[in-house]
């Protein structure tokens, strides 16, 4: 199997965040109530990542104190996501897949995951040691990842 160093893993999820927030502000049309609710919730989340992104790849001034605001912000959003998928709220145009509730366990645990790993990220920040938090940072990308491959509908 090969391996891909850091700062490849980091590029590549960089570009999945940079599509998804890119494409979500279309997605959102029409949609109302707790699917609106959810939709802004993941944008946000999905606003964090890309503000953490772009300076973990250097695009942004390193900043340990925006990349822990970041990180908290998601840490609070993510207590918020089980909350905002009742049982079959798939109303158009939302993007979760019916696997959510067939699986709640471990869509419930992603998120408890999620929260986890982004106060990991916060904690890894004030340290300012710019590996520890590329590699947190790639952690907590992962369980968002694995959450959108398996409970989200694919984009084009």
């Amino acid at each position: 199997m090969k391996k891909f160093s850091l700062k490849t893993k980091v590029t590549a999820l960089s570009a999945v965040i940079a599509i998804s927030a890119t494409t979500a502000a279309f997605a959102h049309g029409g949609a109302m109530g707790v699917v609106k609710e959810r939709m802004d919730l993941m944008s946000a989340i999905g606003k964090n990542m890309k503000s953490v992104a772009s300076i973990v790849k250097g695009d942004a001034k390193f900043d340990p104190t925006a990349i822990e605001a970041s990180a908290k912000s998601m840490a609070e959003h993510s207590t918020k996501i089980n909350d905002l998928f009742p049982k079959g709220s798939l109303e158009k145009p939302t993007e979760a897949l019916p696997s959510i509730w067939e699986d709640w366990g471990r869509f419930a645990q992603l998120s408890k995951d999620l929260e986890t790993e982004a106060n990991k990220l916060a904690e890894v920040a004030i340290s300012g040691d710019k590996r520890a938090i590329m590699m947190q940072f790639a952690q907590t990308g992962k369980v968002c990842s694995t959450c959108h491959t398996n409970f989200r509908i694919k984009k084009d």
